[in-house]
């Protein structure tokens, strides 16, 4: 075990600070996540090193559409979740407690296999980053001083504190999983969305790059009230520029939902664009034409793409080559 950062000891117990739950450990007990251990009065992680799945993976299947279209990141993840989804994708990650025994890897072997890869940085995704913290911490630090990206895919439930030091520590780029409004939290994934809001508007003025994805759940989060809602949220926490997917859910796990209507997904983007969100896609249905990217001030096709390849990018120096206007990302 490897001491935990952002506690702080109250009386009898530990309050954990990694995210938006402040679990109350007790001695000898875990927080919510299972993650992180109440240990003789000191708080500690099961996860440093904890490494469940490891691959070079392209940007944009996490997705990343404005960050280093076409390159390739060493993803990574751990084990469990600080969220409880019914209709999780990788649930055969989130849904399993971190293993006692394993072998350790170390940030340093990470940044290595990367480098073998031909991968530009690192990506924390597959469960959620904000278990790895300590090890992220190290791990980033290391990446960035070999010149690399750090970038994680992140349900947002994390505290100001942890966005802070992941900063600090090198943290590049982040997408964002917003569920939907607070009922659809309370009612399937524990938490609320407006702590997922606040951790997206904290990046925007860290200077970190972001993009919000919403998995449109049938029957769960797919009223036009629902997705009016998410809209009005990114416009008025994140702004205009941040692109915003929207992604076809398919039955998983506990849920037995039928897959998201294509035409949900299509109103979604028409509902977007129209509130003035400039770079509004869809996921998870490979070769729509709101897999590319448009210019907004002139509609040129900037990135043609089919499911996560990058057929064409017409990009320049992060401006359309036809009006010159400004693109948002990093190119």
């Amino acid at each position: 075990m490897k001491k935990a950062k952002l506690y702080r000891k109250v009386k009898d117990h530990i309050v954990c600070q990694l995210c938006w739950r402040f679990c109350k450990i007790k001695e000898g007990e875990m927080g919510f996540c299972r993650t992180r251990i109440n240990h003789n009065g000191k708080l500690y992680t099961l996860t440093y090193g904890n490494i469940s799945a490891m691959e070079s993976r392209p940007m944009e299947i996490k997705p990343f559409f404005h960050f280093k279209p076409g390159k390739t990141t060493l993803t990574f993840s751990t084990y469990s979740c600080n969220l409880d989804c019914p209709w999780c994708q990788n649930w055969h990650l989130s849904k399993v407690n971190p293993p006692v025994v394993y072998r350790e890897v170390t940030p340093g072997e990470l940044v290595d296999k990367a480098k073998i890869f031909g991968d530009i940085g690192l990506c924390a995704s597959f469960n959620e980053p904000t278990l790895l913290f300590e090890f992220l911490l190290d791990a980033f630090k290391i990446a960035r001083s070999e010149g690399m990206v750090n970038t994680i895919v992140s349900n947002g439930f994390m505290t100001p504190m942890a966005l802070k030091m992941l900063r600090e520590a090198g943290l590049d780029a982040m997408n964002i999983d917003i569920k939907g409004n607070d009922d659809v939290y309370e009612r399937y994934c524990g938490g609320k969305a407006k702590f997922v809001w606040k951790t997206a508007e904290k990046a925007v003025e860290l200077g970190i790059h972001v993009e919000m994805i919403n998995l449109i759940v049938t029957d769960v989060n797919d009223s036009e009230d629902t997705i009016a809602e998410v809209i009005q949220n990114h416009l008025k926490f994140v702004g205009p520029k941040i692109p915003l997917h929207f992604t076809r859910y398919f039955p998983a796990y506990l849920f037995r939902n039928p897959p998201t209507p294509i035409s949900t997904l299509e109103k979604a983007i028409e509902m977007a664009r129209k509130e003035g969100v400039e770079f509004v896609y869809i996921g998870n249905v490979p070769g729509h034409r709101n897999e590319n990217t448009f210019c907004p001030n002139c509609g040129e096709l900037l990135i043609r793409r089919y499911s996560y390849r990058v057929l064409e990018n017409k990009i320049k120096d992060g401006r359309c080559p036809n009006c010159g206007y400004e693109i948002y990302g990093v190119w």
